[in-house]
């Protein structure tokens, strides 16, 4: 079932917004070159319809598959993955965001921090997950697609925690900055753009040249007349 049936069933036959019993998750995938990391806003581990990157393979050897997402909550409500609300970006503001990872395993966070190229300029997307009232961990819980972010840098972190039992855990946890392909557009007035803004959007999503724009730059000062 497709997350578009789902919302469907969820909504029935309700008129009314306070009608509505369903909850939308988060889903977030760090394509981090090599070492993929995929959570939800949720308990447990979720398994979705569709596989989103490669596998993680873990220190003990365990596999987290492509279809796998790490829970990020705990049992008393909490949330250990920092992750900012993020804005349409379409009028040009496109801010930078920090979401912080709580958790990476030791291969995956000495690999990143060596390597930044891992990081920088890799997405970093948002799904949603869409769940009913009463109901628990589908086989195949289906995703709808939410935004895409470049992640610009990553810092890093680590610690001691003790555990149940008194053990002590060495924990990998890192901040990612991450901003959107459409940082320097703007749609005021009527939508207008700068060539060196346009160049650098063009070279964040990969593309050599955008030269599109070079042209804004004569017309400064310039009086235009529409004629009817």
């Amino acid at each position: 079932m497709s997350f578009e049936s789902e919302l469907l069933t969820a909504l029935g036959r309700a008129d009314d917004a306070w009608d509505i019993r369903a909850s939308v998750r988060r889903c977030f995938f760090y394509d981090f070159d090599g070492a993929p990391v995929r959570l939800w806003d949720g308990v447990g581990v979720m398994k979705t319809a569709i596989g989103v990157g490669g596998p993680l393979t873990l220190p003990d050897g365990q596999v987290i598959a492509p279809t796998e997402w790490l829970g990020t909550r705990d049992g008393e409500g909490g949330n250990v993955h920092q992750a900012p609300d993020v804005s349409d970006d379409r009028d040009g503001t496109a801010p930078n965001y920090t979401f912080g990872l709580p958790f990476l395993n030791r291969e995956a966070f000495d690999a990143i921090k060596a390597d930044q190229a891992k990081a920088t300029g890799r997405d970093l997307t948002c799904y949603h997950a869409i769940f009913l009232p009463h109901e628990g961990l589908l086989p195949a819980t289906p995703l709808r697609f939410a935004w895409r972010l470049k992640m610009q840098n990553v810092d890093f972190s680590e610690g001691l925690e003790e555990v149940e039992g008194g053990t002590i855990k060495r924990i990998y946890s890192a901040s990612v900055s991450a901003r959107s392909g459409e940082a320097g557009r703007s749609r005021s007035p009527g939508g207008t753009y700068t060539d060196p803004i346009q160049r650098d959007r063009a070279r964040r999503l990969g593309v050599t040249s955008d030269s599109g724009c070079a042209f804004v730059a004569k017309n400064a000062q310039r009086t235009f007349k529409r004629v009817f």
